[in-house]
């Protein structure tokens, strides 16, 4: 019969454990290497999207729309769950070679970069001009006001 106490539930299970530890064992690793083949199997068909790479040791998984909740790939895998790194994939990534992956980022890179050095310099002029205006206005203010003195 089922027992409601936790510390009776983990004291159960322990004992379960220590008594049957290698057929536990054996079947994890069974199970694990079933999953590493499939997952193995899954990516020897697939390709870089953009130069057609089909290596399997080279495939990076490129989130194509950056969320926070983006969950990484590796991390999945590292823990074991293949469902739900092959659901991300799916669903959130393209696959690139590693070289075609480096080669994006460093082109996001560089429009980031250009984004942030047009903005600021066209930000600057409008307000160089607005400032302008506003110095000419304060001046003309404080002349006066020198000058009334």
């Amino acid at each position: 019969m089922p027992t409601k106490d936790l510390e009776k539930k983990k004291e159960i299970a322990k004992r379960h454990y220590k008594k049957h530890a290698a057929k536990i064992k054996a079947k994890t690793k069974v199970t694990k290497e079933k999953a590493r083949q499939k997952w193995r199997d899954f990516k020897s068909t697939l390709s870089c999207v953009q130069c057609g790479e089909n290596h399997p040791a080279t495939f990076d998984f490129h989130h194509v729309v950056r969320l926070p909740d983006n969950r990484k790939v590796n991390r999945l895998l590292a823990n074991n769950n293949y469902k739900a790194a092959l659901k991300e994939i799916q669903e959130r990534c393209i696959v690139l070679c590693a070289n075609c992956h480096r080669k994006l980022h460093h082109e996001e890179a560089l429009q980031k970069k250009k984004k942030g050095a047009e903005a600021p310099s066209d930000h600057q002029a409008d307000a160089s001009s607005s400032d302008s205006s506003s110095s000419e206005s304060s001046y003309s203010t404080q002349s006066s006001a020198s000058s009334s003195k």
